[in-house]
């Protein structure tokens, strides 16, 4: 009778301990289903990321065709004209230079701060304008 309840207790205990074992190796099966899942989506996040890139660039250049076609879609311009506008930059940038120190050199004392600050914003402006668009061009 104690053989046949020895066998009953340790046939159950195996059971059960084969059930913990079957439910661990089935947690260790999802965490590899979710690990694998975590991946997929980031290589998705990252594809849409570059495609979001490329769309990005592919706008970029879009308008800057637009506006190329829109500038030569006008006829063709006299030298006059193209070279007034290839002026228009460093005239800006003289005539700022030169109203900052016609400013400085009549304001009274009291008017110095406030026109100061605001002349040499607009020069400083203007100037790393022109020559930082300059600078960053690509050289072709």
């Amino acid at each position: 009778m104690l053989d046949l309840l020895g066998t009953v207790v340790s046939g159950g205990l195996s059971g059960i301990v084969g059930s913990l074992i079957g439910k661990a190796f089935s947690f260790l099966d999802a965490w590899q289903a979710e690990k694998a899942a975590s991946a997929d989506h980031q290589r998705t996040l990252e594809m849409l990321e570059v495609q979001s890139k490329m769309k990005a660039d592919e706008r970029e250049n879009e308008m800057r065709i637009a506006s190329y076609t829109h500038d030569t879609g006008i006829g063709t311009a006299s030298q006059f004209v193209i070279n007034f506008l290839r002026l228009v930059r460093p005239i800006l940038t003289f005539t700022l230079i030169c109203l900052l120190g016609i400013l400085y050199f009549q304001s009274d004392a009291g008017g110095k701060a406030t026109i100061e600050a605001s002349v040499i914003f607009m020069s400083s402006s203007s100037v790393l304008w022109w020559f930082g668009d300059r600078a960053m061009r690509k050289k072709t």
